[in-house]
């Protein structure tokens, strides 16, 4: 079973995809936060398999907060879930220990396909960052 958490400053987006995942008989949802120190204190009570988080959040962002999961728990597979597809942004995210990298945009079906693949294989990189990427270099 994959326990799930999930970080989003805007509250539509986690209900969302609530709706969706509850619906997966693998997935198990066990919070949710509106910010990066609520996400951090979440993981430290429920231990999820996996974190979705958003990069900019109140309080604390994705970026930080993904590098406290990661010192305390490195087990935790972290997702960054953003409108961004700078290379910088996908970079410090990396950097952070996130373990994938999806867009917003996304189809939820592509969001479950990211959670799956994490949980399968340890990575996950949406195909819009990584045509973006071989853009610009």
């Amino acid at each position: 079973m994959i326990t799930l958490a999930i970080a989003e400053d805007h509250q539509a987006l986690i209900d969302g995809m609530k709706l969706f995942l509850n619906n997966q008989p693998d997935i198990e949802i066990v919070g949710e936060a509106n910010d990066g120190e609520a996400l951090v204190e979440l993981v430290r009570l429920k231990r999820p398999s996996i974190v979705i988080t958003d990069i900019r959040m109140p309080k604390c962002d994705g970026i930080s907060a993904t590098k406290v999961i990661k010192e305390e728990f490195p087990s935790i597979k972290v997702i960054a879930f953003s409108m961004f597809d700078q290379v910088e942004a996908v970079e410090q995210m990396k950097q952070a220990g996130a373990s994938g990298y999806i867009m917003k945009n996304s189809s939820l079906q592509k969001v479950l396909e990211a959670i799956r693949t994490v949980d399968k294989i340890g990575k996950y990189y949406d195909d819009a960052i990584l045509s973006s990427d071989s853009q610009r270099t």
